[in-house]
């Protein structure tokens, strides 16, 4: 207690000038790491077919952030809107739901901190107006940040925005993106990646990935990890996307000589396979061979039979109970050791790591 007026005052005046302080600093501190305070307005751009997790998700990321905010703030933290891409309010996501969306893009009357467009199918982008495409172009000078959820990187390379950019989609539709628009540099690898200002995520639960590295940037460390622990996820997964999907492309996609290849190693892969002895079987020589086949893959032929035993040695840790030893052998490795520097090489992940995480429950 204080034991006179003049002290009480003095104490009063240096607590405050000491929260003055405090406040001003973290402000500063925030700023200078990328960080901004008040409100920010989020939008989640949706399209007919789209992914429900591709909104409910992040969507769930931002809100519990507010939360967390507002305990003590009351002018800080997000507003989400769901906007269509449509001039329809209401849109059908791929399983049928309905969603009623605040705003369309003919009718944005807010400033735009974020926006996020939200995967859906291919098909539907081919009957997409233009508009669409007119309006983000419009819009990316306006906007802190623009990203994409799962294929919704189809919609931002459309637009001409990710030129010249690192980017990633779902780990399905990587090799078609990068057909479609070379000028890109597409990494099926990571969860999401950050070319500032753009933000892709790779497959629907990435988008989760993404919301939290954003929230992170705006709001710090500390808040991302008690939202990541609300909505009972890690703020940081282990490995990479390519875990999830095969290290080849989809056969449906290989060119013809590429599947020729493909079904002619297909039962030797335990063997050891030479480029002379894959050249030979098909009356060519091995340099024309490597030339033809690079070309028709996009991979050295020595890489992608490395990438069909990965596959194979995945789909064993999957299904079988064979030791990690046993499964190096029967798909060509020279020993556990080579199997494991293979799966860190490529998906970040030991064998046994992996076997934790995919093999089948019973």
């Amino acid at each position: 207690m204080c034991t006179s007026g003049r002290n009480c005052m003095f104490f009063v005046i240096a607590d405050k000038i000491l929260s003055l302080y405090i406040c001003t600093h973290t402000e500063r501190d925030m700023k200078k790491e990328g960080q901004h305070t008040g409100m920010k307005n989020i939008v989640l751009l949706a399209l007919p077919q789209v992914q429900l997790l591709d909104i409910a998700g992040p969507w769930d990321v931002f809100t519990a952030a507010n939360r967390f905010l507002n305990i003590d703030q009351k002018d800080i933290g997000y507003h989400v809107y769901l906007v269509s891409g449509t001039s329809e309010k209401v849109i059908y996501s791929g399983s049928g739901m309905p969603l009623s969306c605040s705003h369309t893009i003919y009718d944005v009357d807010f400033p735009v901190d974020t926006l996020l467009v939200a995967g859906t199918t291919l098909s539907v982008l081919e009957e997409i107006s233009h508009d669409l495409y007119y309006y983000l172009q419009n819009i990316k000078s306006d906007v802190r940040r623009l990203g994409s959820f799962c294929v919704g990187a189809f919609v931002l390379a459309k637009a001409g925005l990710l030129d010249g950019k690192q980017v990633t989609t779902h780990w399905k539709f990587a090799d078609t993106l990068q057909k479609f628009y070379p000028r890109l540099e597409v990494n099926v690898n990571p969860f999401f990646i950050r070319d500032k200002p753009i933000y892709t995520s790779g497959g629907v639960s990435s988008g989760m990935d993404l919301a939290l590295a954003l929230l992170e940037g705006d709001f710090g460390k500390p808040l991302a990890i008690e939202v990541a622990r609300h909505l009972v996820l890690p703020l940081k997964r282990a490995g990479m996307q390519s875990q999830f999907g095969g290290a080849l492309p989809e056969y449906e996609i290989m060119s013809p000589f590429t599947k020729e290849v493909r079904d002619f190693l297909k039962d030797k892969l335990n063997e050891a396979v030479t480029v002379e002895y894959i050249a030979e079987s098909l009356n060519m020589s091995p340099r024309n061979f490597s030339r033809v086949f690079r070309k028709e893959s996009g991979m050295t032929p020595g890489r992608f039979l490395e990438k069909m035993r990965l596959d194979q040695a995945k789909n064993m840790l999957e299904y079988t109970d064979m030791s990690v030893d046993m499964i190096a052998v029967k798909c060509g490795f020279s020993n556990a050791v080579s199997l494991r520097r293979v799966f860190l090489k490529n998906i970040s992940l030991s064998p046994a790591q992996y076997r934790k995480g995919f093999k089948t429950t019973e």
